[in-house]
């Protein structure tokens, strides 16, 4: 028997000291823990070697060129002015680092295709076509949304503010997720208003979308994080109601939370009138038609306030929101300026089968066609191929008489595809609306017709 009075606890394994870790190795903090991808492993000098000499035997002319890798997915679309010297810079040497996108572009990459076009012009308007009609994997910038949002301003008694919904072009499958997880699921899906399932709950998930409602669309937005900055900015600045139904107002009644917090003015319980609510709305359309009104110019002042005081957080938060408005009422007045501005006829060579492969006329030979591109409010209305004949340009005429004549049609909201169209169309005259290939319909007096196709005729002669 042990006589020991000295009490001793029963051994645990949880109170035994556990072995340290091994240290973290420095070279963590440089990425040298990182997996290669497989297209950052060595370069296929062979097929690298034979696409090359694809591209050098291409024409000095334009077109658009399409890149396919394996079992013949289509990679990538891209445009030309001169299809040789475009495609060739993909494979030429050079010891600058590429971006990832390019890399793996270039390791994927088995075969090539070119479609050969008149003009740069054509190139510009196919590629925005074919991007949205075949999907490539690399091209992100013209194939994001179907729809882009738009602030709505409801047809109703007491106007509602809202969203409109950005729709994707469509959703990948499962087995496309899971093969391409970097390219098909973005790093702040919620951002970009996505519905995937790992997406944390978007602001714009139960927003209606463009067309469903009538109403005044106000915008677009390129991406909807865009557009509901704008929003949350103009609800602070236009305290218009968002809540569905219609108002009967009713003095008696309790309102709503947004009135309490001063983001609605409440006239479902009598505080503003029908002619008030009205005018707050006009406000609102002139604020972000123009950029300016006393609600802006009261910002402005309550932002350099805050700023004297030192309280800058809020100060930025004004200044957020000020420029949210800018950004849309720029945008406004740009999409407003094109609609207005951009009305001509555009003569450029068509796609001819006299070309060398240098991209030259081969002389002695006839029969070159022309193409005129009819543009109104901004969108190609028709694109004509004609000879330079005199019982074509009569066809000209028709068609020139036909469209600008004839009322523009006029819709609610400009479809992403028509947009998209439009700033092609409008960057391209920002560099080439002066030369005489250009035939500006801006005015039509009395012989405008006659005008417009003796301007086409001199625009053909001076380019052939």
């Amino acid at each position: 028997m042990d006589d020991s009075s000295t009490w001793a606890p029963a051994l645990d394994c949880a109170d035994m000291e556990t072995p340290a870790k091994p240290a973290t190795s420095p070279l963590r903090a440089f990425g040298s823990h990182r997996v290669q991808h497989p297209w950052e492993g060595k370069t296929d000098t062979r097929k690298r070697r034979k696409l090359r000499e694809e591209a050098r035997a291409l024409p000095k002319t334009p077109g658009v060129y399409f890149f396919f890798g394996h079992k013949d997915r289509l990679l990538y679309i891209g445009k030309a002015k001169r299809l040789r010297e475009r495609v060739g810079s993909y494979f030429a040497d050079t010891k600058q680092k590429r971006p990832p996108k390019l890399r793996r572009l270039l390791a994927e990459i088995e075969r090539l295709e070119v479609h050969h076009c008149g003009s740069e012009l054509e190139a510009l308007l196919l590629e925005r076509k074919l991007i949205a009609e075949r999907r490539p994997l690399l091209n992100r910038q013209l194939k994001r949304f179907d729809v882009y949002p738009y602030l709505l301003l409801s047809d109703e008694a007491f106007p509602r503010l809202t969203l409109t919904r950005a729709e994707p072009v469509s959703m990948p499958s499962e087995a496309e997720r899971e093969e391409e997880p970097d390219f098909f699921v973005p790093r702040d899906a919620s951002a970009l208003g996505l519905p995937f399932e790992s997406a944390s709950t978007s602001s714009l998930e139960n927003t209606p979308r463009a067309g469903e409602l009538p109403g005044l669309y106000l915008g677009p937005f390129t991406t909807p994080k865009a557009a509901w900055w704008t929003f949350e900015a103009v609800r602070a600045l236009f305290p218009l109601r968002s809540c569905e139904g219609a108002i009967v107002p009713d003095a008696g009644g309790k309102g709503c939370f947004y009135r309490e917090l001063k983001r609605c003015c409440g006239p479902c319980v009598g505080d503003a009138s029908r002619e008030e609510y009205a005018r707050l709305c006009e406000d609102l359309v002139r604020t972000l038609h123009e950029g300016t009104s006393p609600h802006i110019e009261a910002m402005r002042a309550r932002m350099m306030k805050l700023a004297e005081e030192w309280k800058f957080e809020d100060a930025a938060k004004i200044k957020a929101q000020l420029e949210a408005i800018e950004h849309v009422a720029n945008r406004l007045q740009r999409l407003q300026a094109m609609r207005e501005s951009n009305n001509m006829a555009i003569i450029q060579p068509a796609l001819d089968s006299y070309f060398d492969k240098d991209g030259q006329v081969l002389e002695g030979r006839s029969g070159r066609r022309w193409s005129v591109f009819l543009i109104q409010n901004g969108l190609v209305r028709r694109h004509l191929i004609l000879r330079d004949e005199a019982s074509e340009w009569e066809a000209a005429r028709a068609a020139l008489r036909e469209v600008y004549e004839a009322p523009a049609p006029s819709k609610p909201f400009t479809a992403k595809a028509e947009l998209d169209e439009m700033m092609i169309l409008d960057r391209w005259l920002r560099a080439h609306g002066e030369e005489p290939s250009c035939v500006w319909l801006r005015e039509r007096p009395r012989q405008w017709l006659s005008n417009a196709i003796r301007s086409c005729r001199r625009a053909v002669s001076a380019s052939g």
